[in-house]
């Protein structure tokens, strides 16, 4: 059985920083600054700010709203999720691609219009620079 664990939640913000700056203020989140964007870290939780303008997957038109804009779950074999998927008609929002070094994933559109990104993520071939 394919095993999904808990990747991170994606925020969609007019103001990333802003929404940094609350978070770590009223929840106590750490601040977690990378090149060209600012995430944060609540315990074991991360959420990942998307500028609004910047992210533009699996809305019609490119529509986007602040607030949630998707959940994403790990899994160690992504081509097997993905066949496990498709089985399932789910709704394949997009499929298969390399995100960066390391990590490939796909988005799946569930009932409710709740889009789950799916990762696999390899940090041994995952390069920092």
């Amino acid at each position: 059985m394919i095993e999904f664990k808990w990747d991170h939640l994606q925020l969609c913000s007019a103001d990333a920083e802003a929404t940094a700056e609350w978070f770590a203020r009223c929840l106590n989140a750490e601040i977690v600054r990378r090149p060209g964007r600012v995430d944060l870290r609540i315990g074991s939780i991360n959420l990942f700010i998307t500028a609004l303008a910047g992210a533009q997957i699996g809305r019609v038109g490119g529509e986007r709203k602040q607030g949630i804009d998707h959940f994403g779950v790990v899994v160690d074999d992504l081509d097997a999720a993905f066949e496990h998927l498709s089985r399932c008609d789910a709704e394949i929002v997009e499929p298969i691609k390399q995100v960066r070094p390391g990590v490939r994933g796909c988005f799946v559109r569930s009932p409710g219009d709740i889009l789950v990104e799916i990762l696999e993520r390899r940090p041994a071939e995952m390069t920092f620079t």
